[in-house]
């Protein structure tokens, strides 16, 4: 790995958190260096001196001003959430599907983490000549704390880490990825499934994770911006009350917190 005891974070936004949530969590950069921080925290309470990581997190606004980082100055991507589809013809879309490309294909020492949209436009730019896509989901919105029930493939990875057989974190996604008539080159392993999703997630081990949802998001940042979506007519009130109560309900987003860490501290795996 690049880093001797540093990590340099790069958080790629695709989508500017609204005023309402900023002024209190700040951007996307800000959002998940405080779930990185504390993932951090954990790991190095569990480690000597000698193995413990610091984490540097930087943003890049990649939408408006187009803007991506020295790659010789990071070790770990993150390319957030959006309001914007994968499939969207979209210059700043193309921008960042070369991009992730380029960044696969030549430079194997940085990992690469994708969340929501991430999840979706790494799959759709890697993995669209395997077959893999995305669509929206027929079974509509999947949003608040949902339970995702892991593969023993996924799980196998981080035995140091994983305990459990599923993990409950926020959503907030139309969208979903399809590998059904997929076939994924090798390394790479579907995360598990949801009941409204049955693609959350993938790994490419020491090089690729994804996450189809937001472990990144609390009740504060999923409540408004769900809430958003009530406001534009998106969804109707009657549905609006329901997922603000699937919001409210217990996580442990702080557990894939954990295994993200794990992940990006793991050693590159030979191809």
């Amino acid at each position: 790995m690049a880093f001797a005891n540093l990590l340099r974070v790069a958080v790629l936004r695709c989508f500017a958190i609204p005023d309402q949530i900023a002024q209190e969590r700040g951007q996307f950069d800000a959002i998940f260096a405080t779930w990185i921080q504390a993932a951090v925290k954990t790991r190095n309470n569990k480690r000597p001196a000698s193995d413990q990581v610091v984490a540097e997190v930087k943003g890049w606004d990649v939408v408006g001003k187009r803007q991506y980082p020295d790659l010789t100055e990071v070790d770990v991507l993150i390319v957030t959430g959006s309001t914007a589809s994968a499939y969207d013809d979209e210059p700043w879309i193309h921008q960042l599907s070369d991009f992730l490309r380029d960044v696969y294909a030549n430079h194997p020492l940085i990992k690469i983490f994708g969340g929501c949209f991430g999840h979706q436009i790494i799959s759709h730019a890697l993995l669209g000549s395997y077959g893999v896509r995305v669509e929206k989901n027929p079974a509509g919105w999947e949003i608040g704390v949902h339970q995702v029930d892991l593969s023993s493939e996924f799980s196998s990875q981080f035995p140091d880490v994983l305990n459990t057989s599923k993990v409950s974190y926020q959503f907030l996604h139309g969208d979903h990825v399809v590998t059904k008539e997929a076939t994924l080159p090798r390394n790479w392993i579907e995360m598990g499934s949801s009941s409204l999703c049955a693609v959350q997630g993938l790994l490419d081990p020491g090089r690729v994770l994804t996450i189809q949802g937001h472990p990144e998001f609390d009740r504060f940042i999923n409540g408004l911006s769900t809430s958003s979506l009530g406001d534009s007519g998106a969804i109707s009130k009657e549905r609006l009350d329901g997922f603000l109560k699937l919001v409210d309900q217990e996580d442990n987003a702080d557990l894939v917190g954990e295994v993200t860490m794990e992940f990006v501290c793991q050693p590159t795996m030979p191809r």
